[in-house]
Formats: structure tokens, C-alpha cells, sequence
């Protein structure tokens, strides 16, 4: 039950407030509301005066600000299009209005889509009392509890696409999948699968970056081969492994064919 809510002025001030048994960060409410956090906090640390709603370009990529809610990343124009993608899968938008990416981050649901895709594009993350930002895909095995600052998504022209399985557009996610190519500034072409249950791998193998590409039979061989999904009660582990590869292998080649913008 919550009992309390405090208004920090500064980071300093909200670290500090953390320390309290029971308290956790309040960004949109999203999770602190949906029954799939351990327990329930008693003390709420409210984001609101901390200044992290910002949304910049810079020469080298995008930063993104914690209580930045799924809305504004859609309508923001640094942002860049796969991300923006991302974001849209939250089908509703009253939500997407309430959820920040600090929230989501935070939480690290098993079945994000915007995580997957931030693995895919190298973003790095920013955390309170951290000098250096911490790359994505340590962030995601570590689930650190430091507060979430901004997230950084380098610039390096790629073109990401993806693709979310579930039985409803406001269901459980069984399957996500981001499919990425290389970009003319850098960056590997990779594909991220997520079985939003207990598996996320990240595939970058040297002949996804030649072209042609290979056949979508090779691609779904390989994406197969290197991922075992758990089964959930929508999807059976056979059935996700057989569309990763079938999405994977159909991105992957629209992204090619210039298809995906």
C-alpha cells in the first residue's frame, strides 16, 4: 500500500529517497499499476521535477530522456523511424501516453518489443551516478536498480524492422522479432528474438552484411539454429521457432530491397 509520495528536486535527492524500504521510481505508473512487480511499493519517488523528458539530436545519435512516454517517441522527429515502430506495437495509446521508456527500462518486461530494438541499434544507457553510459545489451543481463537517466541510440544510418506475435494487439506478447542492416556510417546487420519468456539472443554473423543476402531458407535455418524459445500458452516452442525464422528471413530481405524505411 502506498503511503507515501515524494517529490525530488534533484537526481541526488531521488537516489537518496530510494534507499527507503519499500520506494520505487514513479515515472507514468505504468507497471507500479499492473500487478507485475514483486511486491508493492509503500513510498513513490516521483521523476516529475528531475528534467528527463528531453529528446535530442546530436552529430552523434539520439538521446532519449527516462520519463519520455511511448507517445512522444512516435511523435518526435530525432527519433529514428525503427524506434518509432517500436513504440507503435503498444497498441493503445492511452498507454502509450503513461509509459516512459525509464519505466520500461526499468522494469524490463520479458516481453518488450522497444528493448529488442534497442539491442538491434547499439543504444547505450545513462544511469544515475554512472560517468559512462552502459551499452544495452549489459544493461538487459545486469537489470541494474540504479535510476534510469537517458538512453543514447547511436546514429550510424541503419534501418531496423519488426514484428511482435500475439493472440490480440493488447495481449501478452509470445514472440518479438527485430531484424536490422548495416548502415553507411557503420554498424553490423543482426537479428534480435525474443521468446518474452525467458530467451533474447542477438545474431550478427558476417554474411548477413554481404549482399545478395543469402536465401531466406539459409537465414531461417540459421536463426533456428540459434534460438530456443520457451513455450507460453499461446505458442508452442516449435511454432515460435518456425515464424523467427520466417520473419526474420522476410525482413531481413525487405530491409535489402530498400522496403523498410
Amino acid at each position: 500500500m502506498v503511503t507515501e509520495i515524494v517529490r525530488p528536486k534533484t537526481v541526488r535527492e531521488a537516489v537518496e529517497a530510494k534507499n527507503a524500504p519499500g520506494a520505487a521510481y514513479l515515472g507514468g505508473g505504468t507497471w507500479l499499476n499492473s500487478g507485475r512487480l514483486p511486491e508493492e511499493p509503500a513510498i513513490l519517488i516521483s521523476l516529475e521535477d528531475l528534467g528527463l523528458g528531453m529528446i535530442e539530436a546530436a552529430p552523434g545519435g539520439c538521446t532519449i530522456g527516462a520519463s519520455v512516454t511511448f507517445q512522444q517517441l512516435i511523435d518526435a522527429d530525432p527519433v529514428p523511424r525503427a524506434v518509432k515502430a517500436a513504440a507503435k506495437l503498444t497498441a493503445s495509446r492511452t498507454l502509450r501516453n503513461m509509459q516512459t521508456v525509464g519505466g520500461e527500462l526499468g522494469l524490463c518486461p520479458a516481453d518488450s518489443v522497444l528493448i529488442p530494438m534497442l539491442l538491434a541499434l547499439d543504444a547505450t544507457v545513462l544511469l544515475a551516478g554512472s560517468r559512462r553510459p552502459m551499452a544495452i545489451g549489459d544493461y538487459w543481463l545486469s537489470k541494474p536498480d540504479d535510476l534510469v537517466l537517458s538512453l543514447t541510440i547511436p546514429e550510424a544510418g541503419r534501418t531496423a524492422a519488426v514484428r511482435a506475435l500475439s493472440r490480440t494487439s493488447h495481449s501478452l506478447r509470445s514472440l518479438v522479432i527485430v531484424a536490422c542492416a548495416p548502415g553507411e556510417a557503420g554498424g553490423e546487420a543482426c537479428v534480435v528474438l525474443s521468446d518474452c519468456r525467458e530467451e533474447c539472443v542477438v545474431i550478427r554473423e558476417p554474411v548477413l552484411n554481404r549482399w545478395p543476402l543469402p536465401s531466406r531458407e539459409k537465414i531461417e535455418e540459421m536463426v533456428r539454429a540459434a534460438f530456443s524459445p520457451v513455450a507460453d500458452m499461446h505458442a508452442s516452442q516449435e511454432y515460435k521457432r518456425y515464424m523467427a525464422g520466417v520473419l526474420a528471413a522476410d525482413m531481413l530481405h525487405e530491409l535489402a530491397a530498400g522496403k523498410v524505411r
